[in-house]
């Protein structure tokens, strides 16, 4: 079953090491990467990162949805991450995942003008991708730790609209 799926640039680090592994009570991480899954190295990096106790794998999407589509899956208490929107709405639309939590985001990309939490997109090419993937989603938030109250990421994109800020 997959927990919970993630947007986060950096994929696994501290705060998904310590806190949030332990929060959601995870036993595997996945990460859903063209990039990581393609670069030896950072692959390497990113295992070595790993919480004690939990198993990563570091996939293509394509190779994680075929991963996760598996009924051996829902036995698993999987916390899922992936580095972009893009490949956070593919996933949502191909696997049965519940929660979606747009955390790390902050592509310094020229134009960026949005500032939701710890997310910052570009109006032209990124905000309507986020937006799909609120259409599609049953629950998503922007929570950056679970200490933190979780906030309704379809409001913040609204509220942000409203005052122009996009």
């Amino acid at each position: 079953m997959i927990v919970q799926l993630r947007i986060d640039e950096r994929l696994i680090h501290g705060q998904v090491a310590a806190a949030w592994a332990r929060a959601l009570d995870i036993t595997h991480i996945v990460c859903a990467s063209d990039a990581a899954a393609g670069d030896a190295l950072r692959s390497k990096v990113l295992l070595m990162t790993t919480p004690p106790g939990k198993k990563v794998f570091i996939k293509t999407v394509k190779e994680t949805i075929r991963l996760l589509d598996d009924p051996r899956a829902d036995r698993m208490k999987i916390f899922l991450i992936t580095d972009n929107p893009s490949d956070a709405v593919k996933l949502v639309q191909a696997l049965p995942i519940r929660t979606v939590n747009v955390a790390n985001y902050h592509k310094k990309n020229p134009g960026t003008k949005i500032y939701l939490q710890d997310v910052c997109v570009t109006d032209q090419e990124e905000l309507p991708v986020f937006e799909k993937l609120a259409a599609i989603s049953e629950t998503i938030v922007t929570q950056l730790l679970p200490s933190v109250e979780p906030q309704n990421f379809k409001d913040l994109v609204k509220k942000a609209k409203a005052e122009n800020h996009i």
